[in-house]
């Protein structure tokens, strides 16, 4: 006789409060204590709170890494036709031109794309970042027109971790911060126009780390 499976159906009517009390996205104060108070009697609830620590752990270390260039790649092909990606490699420089805390690189546009039909269309896949010099950092940049900003993605042979990151471009106004997997924007510029400049990075979040690879003394850092 073939065992009888046991199939656990979500019926309770605080299913639909669980994931918010997960997420602290319960605006009223009394339901959230009552939903509080429910977590704690109710077992269907229990385990699809389980359920949800568990799925958003994924997430959370899926959006933690650096972002792969198929995906790049799939977001320009459904984007606007208008929308232009590239590939810039950025390489240090004399430590002479380097700002207190920060480090200097020169930058080089290898690659660019806007959507035009050619005989051999290229994709950021094409390149191979695991062949870049252990010493350079890639910049996957994305123009976003519908809200005026180029979009920035990290590459390192050497980091995974880009949190706390700072760039400032030579010649420009402002700064980008980067996030975990190394995403961040500035305002829209044309792709082409960072080829031939010398940027800067520092980690303003590990200052007094004995290997950050960016500071040069022991003091904190200061704003770029």
């Amino acid at each position: 006789m073939k065992k009888q499976e046991t199939v656990f159906k979500r019926s309770c009517e605080y299913n639909s409060l669980v994931e918010l009390l997960y997420l602290d996205q319960i605006q009223d104060e009394d339901e959230r204590k009552r939903a509080q108070l429910h977590l704690q009697q109710c077992p269907e609830c229990k385990r699809l709170f389980s359920e949800l620590e568990v799925q958003y752990r994924y997430i959370e270390r899926e959006i933690d890494k650096p972002v792969a260039n198929k995906a790049l790649d799939l977001a320009k092909k459904i984007g606007n036709k208008d929308t232009k990606y590239g590939l810039v490699v950025c390489e240090p420089v004399d430590s002479k031109k380097s700002l207190k805390n920060a480090a200097a690189y020169k930058t080089k546009v290898l690659f660019t794309a806007n959507g035009v039909k050619s005989e051999k269309p290229k994709t950021l896949s094409d390149f191979k970042l695991g062949s870049l010099p252990q010493d350079s950092i890639a910049i996957r940049a994305m123009t976003d027109k519908s809200r005026n900003q180029l979009l920035l993605y990290l590459w390192s042979p050497q980091n995974e971790n880009f949190d706390g990151w700072e760039l400032k471009i030579s010649g420009e106004t402002g700064k980008a911060t980067f996030g975990q997997s190394g995403v961040s924007q500035i305002p829209l510029m044309e792709i082409e126009d960072l080829n031939d400049k010398v940027i800067y990075f520092n980690e303003r979040q590990s200052a007094f780390a004995s290997g950050n690879r960016f500071i040069k003394s022991k003091s904190p850092i200061a704003t770029l």
